[in-house]
């Protein structure tokens, strides 16, 4: 499978952490992501405590301007990529039949999550 064109971004902000004892951070979000409108959603990361790398998940709900509600879901994986800075790549498949890449760069400092959404081929 490889990348292909760019099919918009998404903008989060960090809603509140939660941490259990198996080792997985689920971090809520609420935002907007192109072609999805508003968006909730939860991040979920797995690896050791003060792990560099992990596993992600993504469950979330975009809500179109049509007023439609869509689901998406996906799997991939998290690094850290600098002081409190993390990257995630996650292939996400929504309910609307569509299969995208997300790039995306979690920021404690400003407690966001952003990144572009890929065309997955």
């Amino acid at each position: 499978m490889a990348l292909g064109k760019e099919l918009g971004d998404f903008s989060f902000k960090i809603t509140s952490v939660a941490y259990t004892e198996d080792g997985s951070t689920y971090i809520s979000v609420d935002g907007t992501a192109t072609n999805y409108g508003t968006v909730l959603g939860t991040l979920i990361v797995k690896g050791e405590p003060g792990a560099s790398r992990g596993e992600a998940t993504w469950i979330g709900e975009g809500f179109l301007d049509d007023g439609s509600v869509v689901a998406g879901k996906g799997q991939g994986t998290f690094e850290e990529i600098g002081k409190h800075v993390w990257r995630t790549r996650i292939v996400i498949t929504v309910s609307d039949g569509a299969t995208f890449a997300s790039d995306g760069r979690i920021d404690l400092a400003s407690r966001s999550y952003a990144g572009k959404n890929l065309e997955w081929d």
